[in-house]
């Protein structure tokens, strides 16, 4: 249950209100790098771009926050808002009137934690039930110039046996229009024309001669297609190509006139002032006619097939002296520009794609899917990486993934490299991207001059063999847990309860897991414990209260701490007593290979542990209800009477593959 606040107090513009309760800890706040448990921090709601590193920053601020003490609180507003947890008997929370003069309604629910997030999520919007092959593992990087390096990469996979579902190219535009496959040169007018399809010259294409015909290709390995994109009319320095420059010069002289661009108050047109794309103008994404003219230059890439894009830039407005054609100022888009570029993108490609953002905010989850942004190969970025997932899934984003062991700087060890595999199978989105080597932030001075993060890259350069094995089981594990990764998505677009959930959403009571950063649950009944520094063979964890059964060797542990003995192979991942998780295996094993498809089970098995009931729902018209005790199991509904199989661990050998 909620309720609005109206203790709120203003005084020259700037709100002020105070809740006046104990709280043992404070949990969401968008995507956090720093910690989970924000008690005893300032925390600024705002978009920040901070490539690396991002400490107390965050590119996905969410007003919102939940305690285990029965209360959390949503401010609704896009302004900036201040949130004081300093002091251990109240809470401070301070924020401005808007650009309209109003003060934002805020938001006092009271429950638990479950409660709080269902009811808020409820409030703002439920997330967005994507396709469920994007829970299949994602190959991306930013060095992939030409159609012959795509290609080989995607034999490189078919070659070494890995199962992936979706591909991200990032340097396929020309980087001077940012909307036209590179290498293809066309004349504009700049009143108001743009590319199409039949514009663009194929066969003069040394770099891309057939894109059309790659996408195509691309889709019979049943793979989709994702392109990069940022919110750009580039200028000066941001010209960076052969092609167009021309063209997007007599655009840019047609968007201002037309002022279909973000503005500043006093009448000049909004430049980005610093980090990123400095000198380029914005899209106004509340003026219907910009946004019709910026996504009719998109169009041919719908007719081409592709299967949605990689917002990237959602974080361009700097300044809060910007105007937008609906009256906003920069007070409020600062925040809300992420939130227009996610929503106009998804309202473009539709219901069958889907979008990748790094920048987001409270309606991210209704758009698109959220990636944790810039990290360099380090242990440091890695266990920052687990506190993003943990803290987006309190503040009600389920579809989250980060780059693989971080996506720039040294290529990471393989004990790095290693575990963050070993971490990612577990969560909803598994995905490895590289930077480009034209940032110079990689070590070329070698014999070895490829730094993508691919598995099969990263077994060659590390000159280890058997890696590639371990790797591709890892990825296998990934698609045995597809079943059950894609209920928990059904559940979240239903509740708003993320798949990946700190301890203290199940076990809120349990006042040891507030600071618990380095584990988390997978739905209700998996408990993972990522692996989080070197040269370690041992990992102390913690239990709650319950029994566990370890996945993977059949152990059996009770609630507390224990120390257990860590090896290559695996980490510690613990099965909840009295609970049902369906995978999809070949011979009934695990970390088997099941391949990519989605429209079918190899084997959907149920691997139960106690005694239960549980209900299994998927995309493909399957209801099966089974109950089960040691001994036993009974099917109580098989709408389609596909075959099942049930394996109990407390009495079935669970083999690995």
């Amino acid at each position: 249950m909620y309720k609005l606040l109206d203790e709120i107090k203003v005084n020259n513009g700037i709100c002020s209100l105070r809740i006046n309760k104990p709280y043992k800890a404070v949990f969401g706040l968008g995507e956090k790098f720093d910690s989970v448990n924000q008690k005893g921090l300032n925390v600024r709601s705002v978009v920040r771009e901070k490539c690396f590193a991002q400490g107390e920053y965050t590119y996905c601020p969410i007003p919102f926050f939940v305690t285990p003490d029965g209360f959390g609180v949503y401010v609704d507003t896009y302004v900036e808002v201040d949130f004081d947890f300093r002091n251990d008997n109240y809470i401070d929370i301070h924020f401005s009137i808007d650009s309209f003069g109003k003060v934002a309604k805020v938001y006092y629910f009271e429950g638990s934690m479950k409660q709080i997030i269902s009811e808020y999520r409820k409030l703002v919007g439920l997330p967005r039930l994507f396709p469920k092959w994007v829970l299949g593992a994602w190959m991306s990087s930013n060095r992939w110039h030409n159609d012959k390096e795509v290609r080989e990469q995607l034999e490189e996979n078919k070659n070494n046996g890995f199962s992936h579902n979706v591909l991200v190219i990032e340097p396929w535009s020309d980087l001077t229009t940012h909307y036209i496959v590179n290498g293809c040169k066309v004349e504009l007018n700049g009143n108001g024309d743009y590319a199409h399809l039949s514009d663009l010259d194929f066969k003069n294409n040394d770099i891309w001669p057939s894109f059309p015909g790659l996408v195509e290709d691309i889709h019979k390995d049943n793979i989709k297609l994702l392109l990069w994109v940022v919110p750009i009319y580039a200028q000066d320095e941001n010209l960076e190509t052969r092609c167009n420059v021309d063209s997007s010069l007599k655009e840019n002289e047609y968007v201002k006139k037309q002022k279909y661009v973000v503005m500043k108050q006093n009448g000049a047109e909004y430049i980005i002032p610093k980090v990123w794309c400095i000198g380029s103008m914005i899209p106004d994404f509340t003026n219907k006619e910009a946004k019709k003219y910026w996504f009719d230059r998109f169009s041919y890439l719908k007719e081409i097939g592709i299967d949605g894009f990689k917002t990237d830039g959602g974080e361009f407005v700097h300044e809060t002296d910007t105007v937008f054609a609906n009256g906003m100022t920069g007070l409020e888009g600062i925040n809300a520009y992420p939130e227009m570029y996610e929503a106009a993108f998804s309202g473009f490609i539709g219901d069958k794609g889907i979008i990748y953002s790094r920048a987001g905010g409270v309606k991210t989850p209704l758009n698109s899917i959220l990636w944790a942004g810039d990290q360099e190969s380090t242990w440091d970025e890695f266990r920052a990486m687990v506190k993003a997932g943990l803290s987006s899934g309190l503040s009600g984003i389920s579809a989250w993934g980060y780059d693989i062991a971080g996506f720039s700087g040294y290529l990471p060890t393989r004990s790095l490299y290693l575990r963050s595999v070993e971490f990612a199978c577990f969560i909803p989105i598994m995905q490895w991207h590289s930077d480009p080597v034209s940032n110079n932030r990689c070590d070329f001075s070698g014999a070895w001059k490829c730094n993508d993060r691919s598995p099969w890259n990263m077994a060659g350069y590390l000159k280890d063999e058997a890696l590639i094995d371990l790797l591709r089981k890892k990825f296998d594990m990934h698609y045995n847990l597809l079943p059950y990764q894609y209920m928990l998505q059904m559940e979240s677009s239903k509740t708003g309860i993320p798949a990946m959930r700190h301890l203290a959403l199940e076990f809120e009571k349990d006042s040891n897991v507030y600071n618990i950063d380095n584990e988390f649950m997978l739905g209700d009944s998996l408990l993972i414990c990522p692996v989080l520094d070197d040269y370690i063979n041992e990992l102390e964890i913690y239990l709650p209260e319950d029994v566990w059964y370890n996945i993977y060797t059949n152990e059996v542990l009770t609630g507390g701490k224990h120390m257990i003995t860590l090896s290559d192979e695996v980490i510690p991942v613990y099965m909840r007593n009295n609970s049902c998780i369906p995978l999809n295996l070949n011979g009934g094993v695990i970390e088997s290979s099941v391949g990519n498809k989605m429209d079918s089970y190899n084997e959907l098995t149920f691997l139960v542990s106690g005694n239960g009931e549980y209900e299994f729902n998927d995309d493909l018209g399957n209801q099966i209800i089974i109950s089960w005790d040691k001994d036993n199991h009974q099917e109580l509904a098989n709408k389609l009477g596909i075959k099942i199989n049930v394996l109990h661990i407390e009495k079935d050998k669970i083999y690995r593959g």
